[in-house]
């Protein structure tokens, strides 16, 4: 009886760990199914968002309970598909910004009736496009741009009792806030899945939401970038074993023998500093535009989940642009683009503080126009591209 008591809940929190390690591994490959069918949908569908978003949630169907009937299928579809816009972010890697500068064909933006902002990347004939022209903009020869890389971050909410409670609250302490959707699944209890795939493009890529990601990465020599940083804080302090919760706060001891202070206590606060996000323009707006883009929306929902989770009391946000085009016109985008992202938060729930929107036009610079001399058009707009962009400051 003895030996039983002390190994029983030893054998039984093992066996709850190898339960939600079980659990989290299938839902990953599921995940896994559901983002290759996500890219397959984009790759014949000019890896349009929309199109790749859909295709991901229709493979999770079987995750949100599936179905019997249309009826049930349906159900389950727009289930997976609310949760997916709210817990996940799909990121087109490739083609890159760059890629469809490079590429462009104007024949096939006659074609498909596309406006001068929206470049679209030829497929057809690519065994006969010469792999040795790389374009120094991109850093890609015609067969890397269409190739279709995607990278897709959802949030698996864990089942299994007690041991959920540990990996959720081991990767809250292992988390070191470099990514913000990462962070805003952390706080709403959720494990950060990623899924990376890459599949060759089979119709024409059509410019929508992407990253930047000018010249050849590492200077055209790859690099082992090594193991990530891991926490440098001790981790918090846990009331119980397991650490399902937090410590309750200790008995006060009298800090002020004088008597200056109310009860013998003297509340000292924290020194609290604002958090600012830096959202790029080229992602979260076309060039010259001050429409959302999905890619911007998705940003603006993960800093909508930190703006709850912490205790700010305003939002400041400010717009800033590149240095082409007139200061009256640079400042009026600007205004334009803060006052988009501020009804944007409104909109969307973020109603309980202060929010305000100021434009800066030109200034605060990140790029001199000195440091892209001799560069014209797309060349100049992609070398000012972080002078482009939209911060929005958390005010404690």
């Amino acid at each position: 009886m003895v030996e039983f008591t002390v190994i029983g809940p030893l054998i039984t929190l093992l066996g709850l760990a190898m339960l939600q390690y079980g659990l989290l591994y299938f839902t990953k490959n599921q995940h896994n199914h559901a983002s290759f069918m996500a890219a397959r949908a984009g790759s014949t569908g000019h890896a349009d968002i929309g199109t790749i978003e859909n295709a991901y949630a229709r493979a999770l169907v079987p995750l949100y309970g599936g179905g019997t009937d249309p009826a049930k299928l349906e159900a389950s579809y727009q289930r997976a598909l609310a949760d997916v816009k709210a817990q996940s972010r799909i990121e087109l890697l490739n083609p890159t910004s760059e890629s469809y500068r490079d590429f462009n064909s104007p024949l096939l933006q006659a074609r498909y009736n596309l406006p001068d902002s929206k470049h679209v990347i030829p497929n057809s004939g690519q065994a006969l496009r010469p792999a040795s022209v790389i374009s120094p903009l991109s850093g890609q020869n015609i067969q890397d741009a269409n190739l279709l890389k995607l990278r897709i971050t959802t949030g698996y909410r864990p089942q299994v009792p007690l041991v959920g409670a540990m990996y959720a609250n081991y990767l809250k302490w292992a988390d070191d806030g470099t990514s913000t959707a990462r962070t805003a699944l952390l706080v709403a209890g959720r494990i950060p899945v990623v899924m990376h795939v890459t599949v060759q493009m089979q119709s024409d890529a059509i410019e929508g939401p992407t990253v930047t990601f000018p010249g050849m990465g590492n200077g055209g020599n790859p690099t082992d970038p090594g193991m990530p940083p891991g926490p440098t804080s001790p981790p918090s302090a846990c009331a119980t074993a397991l650490c399902t919760q937090p410590p309750s706060d200790p008995a006060p001891t009298p800090t002020d023998p004088g008597g200056l202070c109310p009860n013998g206590y003297c509340e000292v606060c924290p020194k609290t500093v604002p958090v600012t996000t830096t959202l790029p323009g080229d992602i979260n707006f076309a060039f010259g535009q001050s429409t959302l883009t999905a890619a911007g929306m998705q940003q603006l929902d993960a800093l909508i989940v930190s703006a709850r989770a912490g205790n700010y009391a305003a939002v400041a946000i400010t717009g800033y642009t590149d240095q082409i085009g007139s200061a009256a016109e640079n400042l009026a985008l600007s205004q334009a683009r803060a006052q988009t992202v501020r009804q944007y938060l409104i909109a969307h729930g973020l109603t309980d503080r202060p929010i305000t929107a100021t434009g800066a036009g030109a200034t605060n610079l990140k790029v001199e126009l000195a440091q892209c001399s001799g560069k014209t058009g797309a060349a100049l707009q992609a070398c000012l591209a972080d002078n482009r962009r939209v911060e929005v400051t958390l005010i404690p």
